[in-house]
């Protein structure tokens, strides 16, 4: 347990330079991207005319799992009584119904007029520790109107999900707005379904952004870049919309954090340009999320930067553009990056084949390549997300000095994602069952949490891998 989860208790609740509509394929969303006054200089007694154009949009999420119950069988009250008080036989079997329990509650934000909707991929998650999906989602758009809705995918390494609602009219939806122009201190407003009261609007201000490292998604690996609100958020809030003071989609609230299970001025918003991503991939890009990769080993660094780079993979987009070992990353596509977190945040949200400008520092000197990114997964053979993978051989057990009795799955090349899994690592064991091919790791590996059994450097160690 790290310092902060000792001392703080965190908690996730079942919680372009113009305006116009951008049309991507199947996708017709409204952006604004210009700059909210800032000046000062205008007092706004009232925001009910902001509001009432962007909450309409908001809706209530509610999940629902199908159980089953035995029933008595035949349902005839006569014949009940015969069986009870006179001994007849039961002249019906008892019957086996799937009935629906609810599952939880949240908040959802419609983005576009034919219902595709962004809500948290938590909200539609039945079992955290497994990660099994609900069985059934119902959105209330309004309190005489609501829908099942679909899922059309899910990111957990994110924490973002995409419903689509089959309405028989155009439904009410946000214009979103580029998060990245936020600053500490603009006005904010929350809007979801907390403690499943209904729509409801709070105020804040943006306190923070670009938090990451609290450990709120939990997965190695995940790409945490919150930002930090003082509007009170609820259970329930979860999904539901952030927006700035001209009523624009700016984030998706997530979680709080609190050591009383309710909100104490500390909220976390996913930014609206993360959630945007994974909205157009699954929607345009038949479901699967496509990322850019750089190829690179990255450390922390107590230097002015983003982060170190400690390998460069060989053939990765890194090692075409030249960039090298101990080179120190200062800038991702123009902006400034300050952690490992906030680089690989960067180079996940742009998209792969995309050529883009990386400041760094080599030996004192500051410079500028351009890298053309991959995409994450293909240096690698995608079992373990930015990780490849083979067979221990004779070649890289005299490399790696792995002792003769040992046998397993060698990680031969690693993006840095996962913390557990660097270059020289050799699985042994996946949940207590030998791996001695890529097909036992497959065959072994289990959604939610996996407990692996590893050898590193001399010493052999247990090291836990959440799937999503």
């Amino acid at each position: 347990m790290n310092k902060l989860s000792k001392t703080i208790l965190v908690f996730i609740f079942f919680l372009f330079g113009s305006s116009g509509h951008v049309i991507l394929g199947q996708l017709k969303i409204k952006v604004d991207n210009s700059q909210i006054d800032r000046s000062g200089s205008n007092f706004t007694q009232s925001y009910a005319p902001v509001l009432s154009n962007s909450t309409p949009a908001v809706v209530s999420v509610t999940t629902q799992q199908f159980v089953k119950r035995i029933l008595p069988g035949g349902g005839n009250p006569i014949e009940e009584f015969l069986r009870r008080y006179y001994g007849y036989p039961r002249l019906y079997e008892p019957r086996v119904e799937e009935v629906p329990v609810p599952a939880g509650i949240g908040s959802g934000v419609i983005v576009t007029p034919d219902g595709y909707t962004i809500t948290n991929a938590h909200v539609i998650t039945a079992n955290p520790s497994t990660g099994d999906l609900v069985q059934e989602v119902v959105v209330k758009v309004s309190e005489k109107e609501e829908y099942r809705a679909s899922i059309v995918g899910f990111d957990r390494s994110t924490d973002i999900a995409v419903l689509k609602i089959d309405a028989d009219r155009p439904l009410p939806y946000v214009t979103i707005s580029d998060s990245d122009n936020l600053q500490v201190g603009d006005i904010v407003f929350a809007v979801g379904n907390p403690l499943g009261v209904g729509k409801t609007v709070t105020m804040g201000i943006i306190s923070a952004t670009k938090k990451s490292e609290l450990g709120v998604l939990g997965d190695a690996g995940s790409y945490e870049n919150f930002i930090q609100t003082d509007a009170s958020i609820n259970p329930g809030n979860s999904g539901g919309a952030l927006l700035d003071a001209k009523g624009r989609l700016i984030g998706i609230n997530t979680a709080i954090i609190s050591q009383t299970r309710s909100s104490i001025g500390i909220g976390l918003a996913i930014p609206v340009n993360i959630a945007k991503n994974v909205l157009t991939d699954f929607v345009e890009g038949g479901g699967e999320l496509r990322r850019g990769f750089l190829g690179v080993e990255l450390g922390e660094t107590n230097l002015p930067g983003g982060a170190l780079i400690g390998k460069v993979i060989p053939g990765s987009a890194a090692s075409r553009a030249g960039l090298r070992q101990g080179d120190l990353i200062l800038e991702v596509g123009s902006k400034e990056v300050n952690s490992v977190n906030q680089t690989r945040v960067a180079i996940s949200q742009t998209a792969p084949g995309t050529k883009i400008p990386i400041k760094i520092s080599r030996d004192g000197v500051t410079m500028t390549l351009f890298v053309t990114l991959g995409m994450m997964g293909e240096n690698g053979n995608n079992i373990l997300p930015g990780v490849n993978l083979e067979v221990l051989d004779n070649k890289n057990r005299r490399k790696f000095r792995i002792p003769a009795d040992t046998f397993g799955v060698l990680v031969v090349e690693s993006s840095g994602a996962q913390d557990n899994f660097k270059e020289g690592v050799l699985i042994v064991e996946i949940n207590g069952a030998p791996v001695r091919s890529l097909e036992d790791i497959k065959e072994n590996l289990q959604r939610g949490f996996n407990r692996f059994y590893v050898w590193y450097l001399g010493k052999y160690r247990f090291v836990s891998y959440r799937m999503p």
